[in-house]
């Protein structure tokens, strides 16, 4: 029932969205869609990274929609805890999409360079002590890499002189990329 609330209200947000990629979970649109009991300012932020992902695939999905599907399957604790980030390479696979997927940070380190963008999941301070956060990320020509959705408030794709200067600091947990 609380998916089917979500998605009434989420639907009607969609033609509002700003074109391309997503940033800034927390304000304008981004910030009045609905995901579990919370808003996506709590607790979009895997839903966010994987619609920037189809984006950036060029197999688009309404934000509403991926949000419903992954609801289904993937929510902890009607989103107080946001998505369980494991179930997004299932996600991909349900809908085709060949990834390389990984939970090991040296792995995702030397291999997600080679390829063109991807998802990565990382604590955001100390493990089990802070909380998690799941970014859409492109390679680019020069090596360096985009992160979108990087902070809740901020409304710029961040850009980095390479993955693990965007990353290697936080504890990782997984990565999928294309």
């Amino acid at each position: 029932m609380l998916g089917y609330l979500n998605y009434r209200n989420n639907k009607k947000l969609d033609d509002a969205l700003p074109q391309g990629l997503l940033n800034a979970q927390a304000l304008g649109t981004l910030g009045q869609y609905r995901y579990g009991l919370f808003s996506f300012g709590w607790c979009g932020c895997e839903i966010i990274a994987v619609y920037n992902f189809l984006q950036m695939y060029g197999q688009p999905m309404k934000l509403s929609a991926i949000a419903r599907e992954i609801y289904g399957y993937g929510h902890l604790l009607l989103g107080f805890f946001g998505t369980n980030v494991y179930v997004l390479p299932h996600f991909f696979k349900r809908h085709q999409i060949p990834v390389l997927h990984t939970t090991d940070k040296a792995v995702f380190l030397e291999h997600a360079p080679k390829g063109r963008f991807g998802v990565v999941s990382f604590w955001t301070g100390k493990v089990m002590r802070s909380s998690i956060h799941t970014v859409a990320y492109r390679m680019e020509e020069d090596g360096g890499v985009t992160v979108f959705n990087r902070y809740n408030k901020r409304d710029f794709d961040h850009h980095y002189d390479s993955l693990a200067d965007a990353f290697v600091q936080y504890p990782f947990l997984t990565a999928s990329w294309t």
